[in-house]
């Protein structure tokens, strides 16, 4: 080859690659500045192609993960950015709902947290792994496009060692024609080395074709191929006419155009029927795409219209006077509705769709602050509620051990009826906690009245049969005449065991203690003794004749372990007494502490004169 000084010169660096070619193998015409589709089309992105009104959290996780196993992202990068906002949506009005009902119920905004559930859980993971894809595949992207700018350097290389060294012409223009080959077949490089690689690729064709005069025959067979190439590429562009997906469709269409730049030289003739053909039928796809664009506009204008109708009944709602809980659980009810709705409505144009929001958001916004004072003021009057009827409890608690049956009744009937003088004191759990409180003091007391009453008649008839079989037994009783200390100590135990049995039915009482007095007088009056049923303790002289009281080593124990509980019992008494002092309406409540203290000081007092008589006595 000859004539190659200029192309030598060139240094190395300037080889760069352009993913944009065109093949220069024959003359550049109007037809072929085919610009790219980012020049050609509007932005798609900001609508996706698929609807999630409707979805539930549930249904767009499942269709994440659905998402996430595509292999294509750059189809799929508009369905997920669409999911997740509607996703964010549902959380956002989760996260609101959640809060009016805590503030609802008393609470305070400051304390209230919100815990993701695991449907939450589930879409956030499939989104990371998205979020991961996504990352992966640009990493992938700039590495590969490094790869393939060193390709093509390499192919530039060698298209110059080509024009430089080689005289066969027919081996030239096969290596050559591979060569071109292999370039459109390697994909993107970096951008930054596009121009600068395109003019060298465009430099090193039209010398080649300037200093290589190939054969007729050669050049009919490129362009039988190029011509089979440039068929192949209208067939695809036609097939993209029935492809569903419109984003997947320009995105092949404008890959097409790449590929249909790089071909090489055809006839004229042949060249413009064929780009009419191919041009036919991107035109078309991007027709497709602003029909599209039209229709999704006529959408955004009906659904700003249905936007502003929500906006319209939210204010009718959130003005409307409202004095009652009922009153603010129906409006909110029927602001979380037009809320509902208003997530089943698609967007509307951009700064449209962002006005009408802020405007729907403002109503719902002032409605739920107006309804959080209200609650405020409400949550004040149950707390005093709370506080008079935790009061009341107070009181009913100290009366529920009482045994002064008729004055404690009439206590806590009066305590039953201030008790309707108060409302709530909040939700259902602790109105119901606090009436059970009370009702279960109430209920201590009555129970224990009740069972006092039927243990009395049932204790009664129990003491009568016990001592129908005492006097049965010392009816039977044999006097020894010869032992009659030891006859006395028998009289004796039958008389104690008469005062310990208690109480019989009242009806039944004088019969009984007549029968009694009468079998037991027979046998004192056998020993010559003069009973004294009012105590049973007796001893006789050597004459028979009654004598001074004695009392066993049992008898002073019994009373030493009866002064020490009573002991204690005014301890707990004396330790109890200022619970009350605090309580409304005390007065009843210390009374009888105080009563008891005072029975009770008195008892021990007697007991300490019986120990001292039994002491003064052995």
């Amino acid at each position: 080859m000859e004539n190659l000084d200029e192309l030598s010169a060139l240094p190395e660096e300037n080889i760069v690659a352009n993913e944009q070619v065109i093949n220069l193998t024959e003359p550049v015409t109007e037809h072929d500045a085919i610009p790219l589709i980012e020049e050609h089309i509007e932005e798609l992105e900001s609508e996706p192609l698929e609807n999630f009104n409707g979805y539930s959290k549930k249904d767009l996780a499942r269709r994440m993960e659905e998402l996430c196993n595509e292999n294509d992202l750059v189809a799929i990068r508009n369905k997920v950015a669409a999911a997740r906002e509607a996703f964010n949506q549902i959380i956002t009005q989760e996260k609101a709902t959640a809060l009016s009902k805590f503030l609802e119920e008393g609470n305070n905004a400051d304390e209230f947290e919100y815990f993701p559930d695991a449907v939450e859980e589930r879409f956030r993971k499939a989104y990371s792994k998205y979020s991961k894809l996504k990352a992966d595949f640009i990493i992938g992207q700039e590495k590969l496009r490094e790869e393939n700018l060193k390709a093509k350097k390499e192919i530039l290389s060698k298209m110059k060692n080509i024009i430089q060294n080689e005289e066969n012409m027919s081996k030239a223009f096969n290596e050559f024609h591979d060569l071109q080959a292999q370039w459109r077949n390697i994909g993107a490089v970096p951008s930054g080395n596009v121009t600068e690689l395109w003019n060298n690729y465009k430099l090193y064709i039209d010398r080649f074709y300037d200093f290589i005069k190939i054969n007729r025959e050669l050049q009919v067979l490129d362009q039988k191929k190029n011509i089979e190439m440039k068929l192949h590429l209208c067939e695809k562009a036609e097939e993209l006419l029935l492809e569903s997906s419109l984003n997947k469709a320009i995105n092949e269409a404008q890959s097409l155009q790449n590929k249909w730049k790089e071909i090489g030289f055809i006839a004229r003739e042949q060249s413009n029927e064929l780009w009419a053909r191919f041009k036919t039928a991107i035109d078309k796809i991007y027709e497709n795409k602003k029909q599209y664009l039209s229709e999704l506009q006529k959408k955004h204008v009906v659904n700003f219209e249905a936007k502003s109708k929500l906006c319209e009944q939210a204010e009718v709602i959130a003005n409307a006077p409202y004095e009652q809980h009922q009153q603010w659980q129906e409006g909110q009810k029927n602001i979380l509705e037009l809320q509902t709705i208003w997530r089943t409505i698609g967007p509307a144009d951009k700064v449209k769709n962002e006005e009408v929001w802020r405007r729907f958001r403002a109503i719902t916004d002032n409605f739920f602050k107006q309804k959080d004072e209200f609650y405020k003021k409400r949550k004040q009057e149950f707390a005093a509620n709370l506080q008079a009827k935790t009061e009341i409890c107070i009181q009913a608690e100290g009366l529920q051990g009482n045994s002064e049956w008729k004055a404690t009744t009439e206590e806590l009937i009066r305590l039953q009826q201030e008790w309707k003088k108060y409302g709530h004191v909040g939700s259902n759990e602790k109105n119901n906690k606090i009436w059970i409180r009370f009702k279960a003091a109430c209920d201590v007391f009555f129970n224990r009245k009740k069972a006092h009453f039927n243990s009395l008649d049932y204790e009664h008839e129990q003491n009568y049969n016990k001592k129908l079989d005492l006097i049965s037994r010392i009816e039977k009783f044999q006097i020894n005449k010869e032992n009659a200390l030891e006859s006395l100590d028998f009289l004796k135990n039958f008389q104690r065991e008469w005062s310990e049995t208690g109480m019989v039915p009242l009806k039944k009482k004088d019969k009984l203690w007549d029968q009694f007095r009468t079998a037991i007088k027979v046998h004192f009056d056998a020993l010559h003794i003069r009973p004294d049923f009012k105590n049973a303790d007796y001893t006789t002289s050597s004459n028979g004749s009654s004598v001074a009281k004695t009392y066993t080593v049992a008898d002073e124990r019994h009373i030493a372990t009866k002064m020490t509980k009573l002991k204690e019992e005014v301890m707990q008494l004396e330790n109890n007494i200022e619970f009350f002092a605090k309580s409304k309406g005390p007065n009843l409540i210390k009374q009888e502490y105080e009563k008891k203290i005072q029975d009770s000081k008195e008892e021990i007092a007697k007991l300490k004169e019986k120990l001292k008589e039994i002491k003064s006595a052995q």
